[in-house]
C-alpha cells in the first residue's frame, strides 16, 4: 500500500513527533511504500512559547524522504504538498494534534482525495488541551470529513463520539 504521513517529524521534539517517525519506520518495514510530509512551520510561536524546540543533534531519527514542506503561514505550501508522493497514495494518515493544523490539512485533503485516496486523522488529541472554541470547531468538522478515525484509548474513542464521530478506531500504543 502506498502511504503518506501527514504531521510533525523530526527534528521537532515531543512524543508526536516521535510517534510520527516511528509509525513511518513500522508501515515500511512492513512493506508498504511510505511518504512523510512534515512541517517547517507547525503554527506561531506566539501560540506555544518555548515548546517548539527543535533537536538537529540526532540526524538519525529523520525519515528518508522526509519533506518538510508545510508552513501554517502559506497555504500555497499545502495545495503544492499534496502533490507528488501524497498525490499518489492509497491512504493519507494525518497526525491530529490541534486545529491550528485543519485548513493545511483541508486543502491536502481536497486534493488527494481527487486521486482516489482515502484519509484517516490520527488524533492525538480528539479535542485541544486549550478551551478554544474555534479548534474545536475546526477538529470537530475534520473528524466529521475524513473515511476514518484513529485514537489510542477508549477514553479518546469516547471524545470522538462526543463530537460526532460514529465509529473511531482505537490503536493502544505498546
Amino acid at each position: 500500500m502506498r502511504v503518506t504521513l501527514v504531521g510533525p517529524t523530526h527534528p521537532y521534539k515531543g512524543g508526536v513527533a516521535q510517534h510520527t517517525t516511528m509509525l513511518a519506520e513500522h508501515l515500511a518495514e512492513a512493506g508498504h511504500r511510505v511518504d512523510l510530509l512534515s512541517w517547517s512551520a507547525q503554527y506561531p510561536k506566539r501560540l506555544y512559547p518555548g515548546e517548539l524546540e527543535l533537536d538537529e543533534s540526532r540526524t538519525e531519527a529523520t525519515f528518508p524522504g522526509t519533506r518538510r514542506a508545510l508552513a501554517w503561514y502559506d497555504p500555497t505550501s499545502w495545495w503544492r504538498s499534496a502533490a507528488g508522493p501524497a498525490s499518489d497514495a492509497d491512504l493519507v494518515v494525518l497526525s491530529v494534534v490541534n486545529g491550528f493544523q485543519v485548513p493545511a490539512y483541508a486543502a491536502i485533503m481536497k486534493r488527494v482525495r481527487r486521486h482516489g485516496a482515502r484519509v484517516v486523522a490520527l488524533c492525538h488529541n480528539v479535542k485541544p488541551h486549550e478551551a478554544d472554541p474555534l479548534q474545536q470547531r475546526l477538529l470537530k468538522w475534520l473528524l466529521g470529513s475524513v473515511d476514518g478515525v484513529l485514537v489510542h484509548s477508549e477514553v479518546e474513542a469516547g471524545t470522538a463520539r462526543s463530537v460526532g464521530v460514529a465509529a473511531p478506531v482505537v490503536a493502544r500504543l505498546p
